[in-house]
């Protein structure tokens, strides 16, 4: 996936990593491979911390 598309974590200015967790507690999943209508990659966040590790179970990623 090309960066210049990811929306950039405006607290370190790079893109996303998985395992970030926001203000409002959700946490950063992946950059999915399709564009919105920002021009930038669409996200995937989940609610909370088990929803997140369930996730990547599911996506056969290894947790944080």
């Amino acid at each position: 996936m090309d960066d210049s598309f990811k929306r950039l974590n405006k607290f370190t200015g790079k893109p996303f990593k998985a395992g970030f967790q926001d203000e409002s507690g959700r946490f950063f999943v992946r950059y999915i491979n399709k564009h919105g209508n920002d021009g930038y990659y669409l996200e995937e966040w989940k609610k909370d911390f088990k929803s997140y590790t369930n996730r990547l179970k599911e996506l056969g990623v290894n947790s944080c």
